[in-house]
């Protein structure tokens, strides 16, 4: 019998590769024709190229823009657009209530898998964590972050912030500084001291700590791997990431790990986080709400980013807004130099008092978001309804802060700063802001999974911010003019340097 020649053999496997091409284009078109014409959400509202495929959001994710794209789909489709062939944005108060919240006889819209990365050290903190082990942190850390807590904190605060203030004195005569980096340094090194009993020496060495660039590098890496899942490519997510990428994942988690493990060794005397989590939840003790170390590692992770890089994001929107806009920089000023004779009055319970300073905090909060893109959870087993509607099983539900608040729907001149739509009271009915719909400002979410740090975030940023305004005047560097056009967001806002002139008062 005569064996088979070369050119049999490649003629063979061309055609076996051109039936493998043809399999291939035949599945992919029945698959892209089932998402637009037969799929359960082909009734939502929403572009047929997005209810195809996954790729238009994933490339948006990718390119950091899709807060972005996504708000334009919005402002043509109304309140809820299919994304994906199984995925859905909400840009209303509804999903608040019916995906975030508990609602009675209803099943948790829990984390989706498909964007929840699991950490190198394969234990989920408190940001990514099941139902059950996330009301388990959130209870262990309750004192923590209570008012209480935060008043038991505070000489801690306020020893950073003294540092911060010393710091741009020393260096403002220089020339103009970037605020991004203070801001960034101030709150990881206030971080750093709350849950790891020490911080990072950022202000004291004007510079970033390395795990500061393991911090973001991971987050970006984050997304990259967020993108693949969506895909449905997870189990290629070891050969496609950048080892840059991974070496950075690793290196946050590491250094997480040894300083839990050197904090642990301090002691519960501090007045940080871990005072109270240590002495009743941590080591040999037993109960409901007993961590263990690899669950306090990931936590601390969790707690370093969500703790700092969001107020510095927030405290930088703040400045530059104000910058921008003059009349709200004057009455900020104003009211803050008004109310305290001397830096020494200005603390955590003084600065409640300033009305239209904290509307300036939720204005930035609400046109300049630190935490941009989707927050996103998934439909139940045997699916639910949002809104009245049935939605199926396995759904991703998506909603962005930046994507809400945007939407010309929601708010009045949505584009523009105006902190007095946060002054309203419920007799000025003529006020221009009257319809705006404040439901849908949720920066620290609702719900049990809610922000535990809300306390913490809203202390800083009030200390901080009128602390700066207090001992300095503020002049926005040319550089920056543009500081917000063209931001990407990669779950957190990328953001360049903000170049700012300071002055020190002589007071």
């Amino acid at each position: 019998m005569a064996l088979p020649t070369n050119s049999h053999l490649l003629q063979s496997f061309g055609l076996a590769g051109s039936t493998l091409i043809a399999i291939w284009i035949v599945h992919t078109t029945a698959r892209i024709l089932y998402n637009i014409f037969l799929h359960p959400l082909r009734s939502f509202p929403g572009p047929k190229s997005w209810a195809a495929t996954a790729l238009p959001a994933v490339f948006a994710q990718v390119r950091g823009t899709e807060v972005y794209d996504v708000l334009k789909l919005h402002e043509l489709y109304g309140p809820v657009v299919r994304t994906a062939p199984n995925e859905l944005s909400y840009a209303n108060s509804i999903v608040y209530k019916d995906v975030f919240s508990h609602r009675q006889g209803h099943a948790e819209f829990g984390k989706s898998s498909r964007t929840v990365v699991t950490p190198p050290n394969g234990v989920h903190g408190i940001l990514t964590a099941n139902r059950a082990d996330h009301s388990r942190f959130r209870r262990a850390f309750s004192a923590s972050f209570s008012d209480r807590g935060m008043q038991r904190q505070q000489p801690l605060i306020t020893r950073y912030v003294d540092l911060f203030i010393q710091g741009l004195k020393s260096k403002s005569a220089e020339g103009p500084q970037d605020l991004v980096a203070w801001f960034n340094w101030t709150t990881f090194d206030i971080i750093g001291a709350l849950t790891f009993g020490e911080d990072f020496g950022c202000l004291k060495l004007a510079k970033m700590h390395p795990w500061i660039s393991a911090t973001f590098g991971s987050v970006k890496g984050n997304a990259l791997m967020a993108a693949v899942r969506r895909l449905g490519l997870g189990a290629i997510i070891p050969y496609i990431v950048p080892k840059k990428s991974v070496d950075l994942r690793l290196a946050n988690s590491r250094f997480s790990a040894d300083r839990i493990k050197s904090r642990m060794e301090l002691g519960t005397d501090l007045g940080d986080f871990m005072d109270p989590v240590l002495e009743k939840h941590v080591g040999e003790k037993e109960g409901s709400l007993h961590l263990t170390f690899d669950e306090l590692a990931s936590i601390g992770s969790n707690l370093v980013m969500a703790g700092s890089e969001t107020t510095a994001t927030l405290l930088s929107g703040a400045v530059f807004h104000l910058l921008k806009n003059p009349v709200a920089l004057e009455k900020t000023v104003e009211e803050i130099r008004r109310s305290f004779d001397s830096a020494d009055e200005i603390d955590l319970m003084s600065t409640t008092k300033l009305h239209y300073m904290l509307a300036v905090l939720n204005e930035t909060m609400r046109i300049f978001n630190p935490v941009p893109a989707q927050s996103t959870r998934e439909s139940p087993p045997g699916g639910d309804t949002i809104d009245g509607k049935f939605v199926p099983e396995k759904t991703v539900i998506y909603a962005a802060q930046y994507v809400t608040t945007h939407l010309s729907e929601n708010f009045t001149k949505p584009n523009g700063f105006y902190p007095e739509r946060f002054l309203q009271s419920d007799g000025q009915s003529d006020s221009e802001f009257k319809n705006d719909n404040f439901a849908v400002f949720q920066p620290f979410s609702v719900g049990p999974r809610n922000c535990i740090g809300k306390n913490l975030a809203y202390a800083e940023m009030r200390i901080i911010l009128a602390r700066l305004l207090f001992d300095f005047d503020l002049e926005l560097d040319e550089r920056s003019r543009s500081w917000t056009r063209g931001m990407k967001a990669f779950v957190l806002w990328e953001k360049p340097s903000l170049w700012v002139k300071l002055t020190a008062r002589g007071v």
